[in-house]
């Protein structure tokens, strides 16, 4: 589960993540939320996060968004109630993941990370992505020697 730079947490080029949930219609960006998980519940599991509560909440409201699409519900109304609870559980879950990844470092390096609150509420998962990317090089060394002394 480890890719080939030995880092416990996966790197995806947020430009890739994006294009690849725009051609699979949204599919890839379920597989690596779950992925992403994955990982950080394996990096810090005093905090785990019970991601099948999470992704059953998310997918029963993208398939009721759908179905008000097909049935033309939404046009009864302003807003479609299924995708605006759908935005706000994802919200949730990228700032859960968000906190998980800074407790980690700052128990483990005392280095504190500071987020853009905007880049949070605009983004989500993606604004995870990219701030995943940009962690200190330091911090990305320790890991990697960690790992090393698992292994080893």
């Amino acid at each position: 589960m480890q890719n080939k730079n030995h880092s416990i947490i996966r790197k995806t080029s947020t430009i890739k993540l994006l294009a690849l949930c725009i051609i699979s219609l949204g599919f890839y960006w379920y597989i690596w939320l779950w992925k992403l998980i994955t990982d950080v519940n394996k990096l810090y599991p005093k905090k785990h996060i019970r991601r099948r509560f999470w992704f059953a909440g998310l997918i029963i409201l993208n398939i009721l968004s759908i179905y008000m699409h097909f049935k033309s519900i939404q046009t009864k109304y302003i807003i479609n109630l299924a995708e605006i609870c759908w935005l706000f559980i994802q919200l949730m879950l990228a700032l859960q993941i968000l906190k998980n990844i800074e407790s980690y470092v700052k128990n483990e390096f005392d280095i504190k990370i500071k987020h853009n609150v905007l880049g949070w509420l605009f983004f989500g998962c993606f604004y995870i992505n990219y701030k995943i990317n940009r962690l200190p090089d330091n911090i990305k060394k320790e890991v990697e020697r960690k790992i090393k002394k698992l292994k080893g």
